[in-house]
């Protein structure tokens, strides 16, 4: 038989979404709920698994949610490793979205 080849960049990568991507975001869409006002208003889009090096797999996505006031307010990006969720608009989101999402 052939020795394995190490995987490159690349397609680690790919493995690692395909792998752990579909629980990562359903895992992060519960951690997002869990941290809104009216966790049963959530609407998201724009939701994707992304691997990397320093994050390993997080979902990366936007939410949009009622305030304490019952009005959405807009849809915002986030980023969750399935257990802490980081929000736009009430975490410091750019360094976040930047290394784990882009």
């Amino acid at each position: 038989s052939q020795p394995q080849t190490p995987l490159t960049a690349v397609e680690k990568k790919a493995q690692q979404e395909k792998w752990f991507g579909a629980e990562t975001i359903v895992a992060a869409q519960r951690a997002v709920r869990a941290s809104l006002k009216d966790p049963d208003s959530a609407k998201f889009k724009d939701v994707y698994a992304n691997y990397t090096e320093e994050f390993q797999v997080v979902a990366c996505g936007q939410i949009n949610s009622k305030n304490s006031l019952g009005g959405y307010t807009g849809f915002k990006c986030f980023v969750s490793n399935g257990r802490t969720a980081i929000i736009e608009g009430r975490d410091n989101i750019t360094d976040a979205w930047k290394g784990a999402c882009q």
